[in-house]
C-alpha cells in the first residue's frame, strides 16, 4: 500500500485511471543486500514515476521478480496493490529492515520498528 498525505488525482499516477481497479506489473528490482519495487504500466512496461520506488531495507531477489497481473486500485489517500503470479527468484529474507519511499516528491521512512517486508 502507498499512503498518501491527501487523496492524489488517479490520473496522475497513471494516464486516464480513474482509481477503480487497473492491471500494473510489480517488480522486485534485484539490486544486492538493498532491493527496490516498481510498479509498471501493464500496456507499455513503464514505471509509474508519480510511485517511485520502494527500498526493502535488505535481500529479496536473487534476480529481477515480476509479478503481472497485480492489481491496484485507490481508495481516498490509498493506493493498493495485488500481487499476480510472481515469476523469477524471490529470497526468504531472515533479516529486519526499514523501508524507505522516494518519489518525485520526496522521501517517506517506514515508521515503526525494523521488520521483516514479506
Amino acid at each position: 500500500m502507498y499512503t498518501f498525505a491527501s487523496a492524489p488525482d488517479p490520473s496522475l499516477i497513471l494516464a486516464g485511471w480513474n482509481g477503480a481497479a487497473t492491471t500494473v506489473t510489480l517488480r522486485i528490482n534485484e539490486s544486492a543486500t538493498n532491493d527496490f519495487v516498481t510498479i509498471l504500466n501493464s500496456t507499455t512496461g513503464e514505471q509509474l514515476a508519480a510511485l517511485g520506488s520502494v527500498r526493502l531495507g535488505g535481500d529479496y531477489a536473487a534476480q529481477n521478480v515480476t509479478a503481472p497481473g497485480s492489481t491496484m486500485t485507490l481508495t481516498g489517500s490509498v493506493v493498493k496493490v495485488i500481487l499476480g503470479t510472481p515469476t523469477g527468484k524471490a529470497l526468504h529474507q531472515k533479516n529486519v529492515g526499514t523501508m524507505v519511499w522516494t518519489t518525485p516528491s520526496g522521501t517517506a521512512i517506514e515508521s515503526g520498528l525494523p521488520d521483516n517486508e514479506f
